[in-house]
């Protein structure tokens, strides 16, 4: 295309009327030229620097000619980035529904696990659908297979932070999802100390943010992964420091009862059995989610004839973008008394290396040897990061076929792919 632009005539068109009068170059070229004008001496016209600028001043100021350069690359980077939302949209719910099928079959052949938590993918299914159908999902999308993000996560951290309990705790803990971030910039902002989770466990328990230790002009980039990871400290089993109040999040909560679910891996209710059993909190310490008004359900929350499983744990308070709930306690469910070990799988001691290290820490304490559950657990799979599957997909109903896409778009959108992992994220531009 640059080949092309140095050999065609003069023009007097501006490079913006120049580029967007040929229908024959790809839109991802006309805005690499356009981008490339200034440096190159050219408008992909074989026009100097000097005849440009002199046709701009003609016609418009160069200020706007260098702005509709930069709204026709950003509209191409916005058009691309819808096309791979909507594949991971795709991918995540096919996924979704092979998991469901998996589930199924397990309850089938009598996996008891299975027979009890199915009717929760239902509901986790039904709701993130939900959210990303009308749009009240936020970055990162697709929700499926996370505590989903929301529109007016700020806000409902900003309404949680005007809790008494907040006020008055001088030691949080609050997960690492995307949703609660504003509630760990508000600990750090009152100059609490914050305990959060190290990202699924892998590598320890929780990561521990003293007043003081972080500068005030980095508090929010200190409420993520990255941040955690520079300003906080890692801590081990050792740590058994009092909390005040524990911050979770949740796909779906019932405001009657305060039974919760999260994304299905457990480990809210593992970071909960862990912390009961190293005497950090008890029965009276308050549990907290924020979550969209949309998530909070009540009718057939469980389904009838099914139930909550002992180590999942309820919430006190529920605090949506409108609104506080203060679930009632005389109907609100038990809180688990710590790790229940004979229902945890072999495949989840496997995965966590703390798990295995409190199991341990208790068998040589007790001097018994702790039994864990022999039945197969369906692990869910993990949110999509990035990387996608190369087999096609059949479109859905309402969305466009991605696997119907030109071949310039799927090349741009192939180059752009990472490989997956807990630091992997897909890089998205602002529309």
């Amino acid at each position: 295309a640059m080949t092309h632009a140095r050999q065609a005539p003069p023009s007097t068109q501006t490079p913006t009327q120049c580029l967007t009068s040929r229908p024959r170059l790809g839109r991802l070229y006309r805005s690499i030229i356009l981008d490339r004008c200034c440096a190159v001496g050219l408008n992909g016209c074989g026009l100097p620097l000097i005849a440009i600028v002199a046709s701009a001043r003609r016609s418009a100021s160069r200020f706007r000619w260098r702005n509709s350069r930069s709204c026709c690359y950003l509209a191409f980077r916005s058009q691309e980035t819808e096309a791979e939302r909507l594949q991971l949209d795709q991918e995540a719910r096919a996924g979704m529904e092979e998991y469901m099928r998996r589930i199924e079959k397990l309850a089938e052949e009598g996996n008891v696990r299975a027979q009890k938590t199915a009717w929760k993918w239902e509901i986790r299914r039904k709701v993130w659908n939900y959210m990303e159908d009308n749009n009240i999902a936020d970055f990162p999308r697709p929700v499926h297979h996370r505590i989903p993000n929301f529109k007016g996560s700020k806000e409902a951290g900003e309404r949680l932070a005007g809790c008494d309990e907040f006020i008055n705790a001088k030691v949080v803990k609050v997960n690492p999802d995307t949703p609660q971030k504003s509630v760990r910039v508000a600990a750090m902002e009152a100059n609490k100390t914050l305990y959060a989770p190290q990202p699924r466990l892998r590598t320890g328990f929780f990561s521990r943010v003293l007043p003081g230790d972080v500068p005030s002009g980095k508090i929010n980039f200190a409420a993520t992964a990255g941040g955690m990871k520079e300003f906080a400290t890692p801590l081990g089993l050792d740590d058994r420091t009092k909390i005040d109040i524990v911050v979770v999040g949740s796909s779906a909560v019932n405001p009657v009862t305060g039974a919760r679910i999260g994304k299905g891996e457990g480990f809210a209710e593992l970071e909960y059995g862990i912390m009961r059993e190293l005497g950090m909190i008890d029965e009276n310490t308050p549990v907290i989610t924020t979550c969209h008004d949309s998530q909070v359900i009540s009718k057939d929350f469980p389904p009838k004839g099914k139930g909550m499983m002992v180590h999942d744990v309820p919430v006190d308070i529920i605090v949506t973008p409108t609104q506080v709930i203060h679930v009632p306690t005389s109907t609100r469910l038990p809180k688990p008394k710590g790790i229940y070990w004979d229902i945890l799988s072999k495949q989840k001691i496997a995965e966590i290396k703390v798990l295995r290290s409190l199991k341990t820490l208790i068998e040589k304490e007790t001097g018994k040897t702790l039994q864990l559950a022999e039945q197969e657990e369906a692990l869910p799979p993990l949110a999509q990061r990035g990387q996608r599957g190369q087999a096609k997909l059949p479109p859905m109903a309402g969305r466009p076929d991605i696997n119907a896409l030109g071949k310039s778009s799927q090349e741009s959108i192939s180059q752009s792919e990472k490989p997956s992992g807990i630091k992997t994220k897909l890089s998205r531009h602002p529309s």
